[in-house]
């Protein structure tokens, strides 16, 4: 398996699945999270595990269940192949940060995680519309942008501006079995918190939430208006003080929405999904 094999361009970098698909097609215990803006996260995944990017590229390839590279068979096949050599020699040319060229895991992982910082999605009609390009977003669109900055909606306390995202892990009560975070921290109030996720790119990211069970934009808004887990059963004590129902008009959801949509980054977008063959890698990134 690769990298891009979850991570594919015409996706918004995710995959377009409920949950990911690891090793034999196994299915994984959680949805495929974009890799735009990934490099101004301070903790990555879901659960918040990986402290940087490097760290974090090693977990899904090295993971039995996912890519499951086996160490010292990966480096082999690296080494075996003259211009990974050339190319690992040039990347690293002194010892600073290891045995100068060497092909290891340390220097895989950053080159990994260089292209990853690459990834920043900055040029969507949102964008335009904040650098004074009024008309970049419509009439509904910037009533979306006002209510998703308003006190009714509160949108704005964990999506903020301008990643859209925040260094926090809250519960908003998607029911799941999950620990989320509380599995790693070990405190059982952190049990079903989950990163807050990026809304750049997020029309092309679908389906939603760690476990990929809300398939569109307009059921996550519905998910909000509702209370969140509230209507689902779970207790407010579970949930961010924030979660609670939010009274929209249908108008103003659907307002809403169109502001999400205007989040998607212009400046190279992809083949629409539709327009990739069935089993077909999707990637259109250029050659090095």
């Amino acid at each position: 398996l690769s990298c891009a094999q979850c991570h594919r361009p015409e996706r918004g970098l995710a995959d377009g699945l409920a949950s990911a698909r690891g090793l034999g097609g196994a299915k994984l215990a959680r949805n495929t999270p974009t890799l735009y803006n990934a490099a101004f996260k301070p903790r990555l995944m879901w659960d918040r595990r990986a402290a940087s990017l490097e760290e974090q590229v090693l977990l899904p390839l090295l993971a039995s269940d996912e890519l499951a590279a086996e160490p010292a068979q990966l480096l082999a096949r690296l080494a075996a192949i003259p211009e990974y050599r050339e190319r690992f020699a040039a990347a690293f040319p002194d010892d600073s940060l290891g045995p100068a060229g060497a092909i290891s895991l340390a220097n895989l992982a950053r080159s990994i995680a260089a292209f990853e910082r690459t990834l920043v999605s900055r040029a969507s009609r949102f964008d335009r519309f904040a650098r004074g390009e009024r008309a970049a977003l419509t009439p509904a669109e910037r009533n979306g942008l006002t209510l998703f900055r308003s006190l009714a909606t509160r949108c704005f306390e964990c999506h903020r501006l301008p990643t859209f995202d925040a260094p926090l892990a809250l519960s908003v009560g998607v029911p799941s079995s999950d620990p989320g975070v509380g599995a790693i921290s070990g405190f059982d109030a952190q049990r079903g918190f989950f990163g807050v996720p990026t809304l750049r790119n997020v029309a092309l990211t679908a389906p939603y939430m760690h476990d990929g069970s809300l398939a569109t934009l307009e059921e996550v808004v519905e998910f909000y208006r509702r209370g969140g887990g509230l209507a689902r059963g779970v207790p407010a004590s579970r949930l961010h003080e924030f979660v609670r129902p939010i009274e929209l008009t249908d108008a103003e959801a659907a307002d809403l929405v169109a502001f999400l949509r205007a989040l998607t980054d212009e400046s190279a977008r992809p083949a629409r999904p539709e327009q990739v063959p069935s089993g077909a890698p999707g990637m259109a990134y250029p050659e090095p």
